[in-house]
């Protein structure tokens, strides 16, 4: 069943079930009571939330089979790459969106089912990516953001999202046809996107030819409602 239609059957069991609630309610009877349990049965019984995608819930071991499936395969590929000098960029889908691809919806709301991003590296659980270089600098609030004209003491950073192994399904290292750049295809599923955490990290190297890792600086955090147009985040 398409997600449109679920989305419809389950918005029409929600009408039956408040309407036939408040119709028990008031006027208690067979009937009433007939229409709240069909409107129950068919919101549990939709597949896809009404409000949203229906998230994933891995169990504790396909999480680790998934871990131990992939952190060889990344750890390979940034070994090779570093050797290699090679940095790349990677093309991002969403597996729920797969066939949007090599199209853009330039009316679509929301992230893209496919973009394109920095591909950095691995961090203890997952792979990491660049989403942009920018300035930081510790002030005496905590960090902030310099996206243009930063103060001398400001550092340079990148701003990464963490992609864990068990969000990713496949890999595809040698590019396709539109793209000659890695592959990655993702379930979003934290709050539509395929990254558990959004921070700022600085790039370090123990030697020459050795992949690059992150010291992370501080937590990246979206403005409040009046905090202005500037991105501010804390160190934790």
């Amino acid at each position: 069943m398409s997600f449109f239609r679920n989305s419809v059957v389950q918005g029409g069991s929600w009408i039956a079930f408040i309407g036939c609630g408040l119709w028990t309610y008031y006027e208690p009877g067979f009937e009433p009571a007939i229409g709240l349990i069909l409107g129950a049965v068919g919101i549990a019984s939709n597949p896809v939330p009404f409000f949203g995608k229906k998230a994933r819930n891995l169990t504790p071991e396909e999480k680790i089979a998934l871990r131990d499936k992939w952190r060889p395969t990344f750890k390979d590929f940034f070994l090779q790459a570093a050797r290699d000098k090679y940095r790349t960029d990677v093309i991002v889908h969403e597996v729920a969106r797969v066939d949007d691809y090599p199209n853009i919806n330039e009316k679509e709301k929301g992230i893209s089912s496919w973009f394109r991003v920095g591909f950095m590296g691995t961090y203890d659980r997952g792979v990491l990516l660049g989403l942009r270089w920018t300035y930081a600098n510790q002030e005496e609030k905590g960090w902030k953001e310099y996206t243009s004209a930063p103060p001398d003491t400001a550092i340079k950073v990148m701003l990464l999202g963490a992609v864990p192994y068990e969000a990713i399904e496949s890999f595809n290292p040698d590019g396709d046809d539109y793209y000659n750049k890695p592959h990655l295809y993702c379930h979003f599923d934290f709050g539509g996107e395929p990254y558990e955490r959004v921070f700022y990290g600085q790039r370090n190297q123990l030697f020459e030819d050795s992949p690059s890792y992150f010291t992370e600086i501080a937590e990246f955090t979206k403005p409040g409602l009046f905090e202005g147009i500037k991105w501010r985040f804390w160190k934790r």
